[in-house]
């Protein structure tokens, strides 16, 4: 009987173990990956093209964020407005020749995609919204928050001779936070289109515009 209290208690405590050593791991996985995505690039300057190109950047408008399921309350409560405001700008960047260029999450780590696959590779989520508006085939899908970062996003706008961006989409707090700046280590003159543009909140959203225009970013109401 001691015998067996003894191997059992030795199971028990070697369950606890791995247990304990599996969320060790993927706690480590979670910090490993957040200092990664929250790298900036830093990226060449453009050339000066001797005039304006502008190009339209549409960033994480995605089932996972504010489609069937999305994980954030305040982007689905807002999405169908959101979605209607960009809608008409990918509309009047098609009618002016700007490219549109859509950006999506994709997450390709398993022990993130164990505990949400919400953004993992053939999930639902990590599809474009299907009430966007596609007008052309340029696509790029990021592990990160920077958009630039590599991506194919600098094969598309260099060869299209693009100097000046506009943005809309999520999150002004993190994506496209970090995509502005990674616009403006590159040169290019960044316009943000407020109605387009949301974080996780209004208070947060409009903290944000702040800081934007501080860091010389244009802040436009409607394109």
């Amino acid at each position: 009987m001691t015998r067996k209290k003894g191997t059992f208690k030795k199971i028990i405590l070697g369950i606890i173990g791995s247990v304990i050593l599996f969320i060790a791991v993927i706690i480590i996985n979670l910090i490993i990956v957040g200092k990664k995505e929250s790298i900036i690039s830093a990226g060449e300057p453009i050339a000066d093209y001797g005039k304006n190109n502008c190009a339209l950047l549409v960033i994480d408008i995605q089932e996972a964020t504010t489609g069937d399921v999305s994980m954030y309350p305040y982007f689905s409560e807002h999405s169908e407005n959101l979605i209607k405001c960009i809608n008409q700008i990918i509309d009047s960047c098609y009618v002016l020749n700007y490219p549109v260029v859509y950006v999506r999450s994709e997450i390709t780590n398993p022990l993130i995609n164990l505990i949400n696959s919400s953004y993992a590779k053939g999930h639902p989520g990590a599809k474009f919204d299907k009430r966007l508006k596609i007008v052309s085939d340029y696509e790029v899908v990021k592990k990160g928050k920077d958009s630039f970062r590599n991506t194919d996003l600098d094969s598309i706008l260099i060869p299209n001779k693009v100097n000046e961006l506009y943005i809309t989409g999520l999150d002004a707090a993190e994506c496209v936070n970090a995509t502005v700046e990674a616009a403006q280590n590159r040169r290019y003159k960044v316009n943000l289109i407020e109605e387009a543009v949301l974080s996780k909140s209004k208070q947060m959203t409009d903290s944000m515009m702040v800081l934007f225009r501080d860091r010389g970013v244009t802040v436009i109401k409607t394109l």
